[in-house]
């Protein structure tokens, strides 16, 4: 695959135009004063553009087209050459002091992912900077000091913003490549929430690339984008839902726990975000439910995610037959499986509810669950 850099030619020096002016006056025989006289153009502007002092203008290049039979553009391509040539080297200049930046970010991990071009060997602060489609790290600190992100932590994990806003990045990248695989509808809450028992209905499938694909498209045409992206050390998210624009939500998993039960009420804690909480286009980034500690959110971001976990809880496991099962205290696996097919998920994920509930030790049952990982999927 060609990239458009591949395609730029960047030589190491490009000369000031004036230099070729010059040579034109070396094959006429002319002086710079005599280029004055048939130009019109000052002498004086005439040796600042011989000594590469002063541009050429448009002006300037219509009468150089008269007098030294060049046409217009030809000049003025030559003086563009020469601005982008000087307005590059400046940039370049600044990436030494910008390495100290590159290296806060987890690049290694991010070549790990294929996030970069496969040429990208170590720091590379160019590719970061078209990693990020920003020009300089001002530029990274603007764009994500807009995103303005609700991030629900926990004293648990240590988080960077460098390692945080790389896989946001990503989620983006990965989402606007699936836009352009699927046939992305616009967005409707009354045909995605009809789809809620067909989502659950993949719990109980081999967790695999066909099942995401297959989820990808019955989502997409909702208007719904959906993501699977490796996770990075120092960022402790299990998932996040936001707006792309105002009509165009995305969620995005990681497979951070490696268990199905972890990512399917992952996947619903995102989407009851979506349902729910449309009217404020949150962008959320989450921990597992159980990781929250007391460095939350404010008390109205703490009420949507007990909504939130509260629509996965319900929607995975009907509450009153739950009940009901607990009620009866029969936690073998025969009970577990049993269950589990009467309300159609997969039985990891009445494991693992019973486990964070305390009915079941955290050893018991976890034969019922899938074990996930990137390798699998790749």
């Amino acid at each position: 695959m060609i990239r458009d850099n591949e395609l730029t030619y960047k030589p190491e020096t490009v000369s000031h135009p004036g230099l070729t002016v010059m040579d034109y006056l070396d094959f006429f025989g002319w002086s710079q004063r005599d280029l004055a006289r048939r130009t019109g153009i000052t002498p004086k502007t005439i040796s600042e553009i011989c000594n590469g002092k002063s541009s050429i203008s448009p002006h300037t290049a219509i009468l150089f087209e008269k007098v030294l039979k060049r046409p217009a553009h030809f000049w003025l391509n030559l003086q563009q050459l020469f601005d982008e040539s000087e307005a590059r080297n400046k940039i370049e200049a600044n990436i030494s002091d910008w390495k100290e930046w590159a290296k806060q970010f987890p690049i290694a991990e991010m070549m790990k992912f294929g996030w970069f071009d496969e040429d990208v060997k170590t720091v590379d602060v160019n590719a970061l900077l078209e990693f990020f489609g920003v020009s300089t790290p001002k530029s990274w600190n603007s764009v994500w000091e807009a995103a303005n992100v609700a991030y629900r932590q926990t004293r648990k994990f240590k988080t960077t913003p460098e390692a945080i806003s790389a896989w946001v990045r990503a989620t983006e990248i990965m989402a606007a490549d699936l836009e352009i695989e699927v046939a992305l509808n616009n967005y409707n809450e009354a045909q995605l929430r009809s789809y809620i028992d067909k989502l659950r209905h993949f719990t109980r499938l081999r967790f695999d690339d066909k099942v995401v694909s297959e989820i990808q498209l019955l989502c997409a045409s909702a208007g719904l984008l959906v993501v699977w992206t490796p996770e990075l050390k120092h960022t402790g998210i299990s998932g996040c839902s936001r707006w792309l624009t105002d009509s165009k939500p995305l969620i995005a998993i990681t497979l951070r726990y490696k268990t199905d039960d972890q990512m399917w009420f992952t996947f619903f804690h995102e989407l009851g975000h979506i349902l729910l909480h449309r009217k404020e286009k949150m962008f959320i980034l989450d921990n597992a439910a159980e990781d929250m500690g007391d460095q939350v959110v404010d008390p109205p971001m703490q009420e949507r995610e007990e909504e939130a976990n509260r629509f996965a809880a319900d929607t995975l496991i009907p509450p009153d037959m739950l009940m009901k099962f607990i009620s009866e205290k029969n936690f073998s696996d025969d009970s577990i499986y049993d269950f589990s097919e009467e309300i159609g998920i997969g039985p990891g994920i009445l494991v693992g509810r019973l486990q964070r509930e305390g009915y079941l030790a955290r050893h018991q049952g976890n034969a019922y669950k899938q074990k996930l990982g990137w390798g699998s999927k790749e």
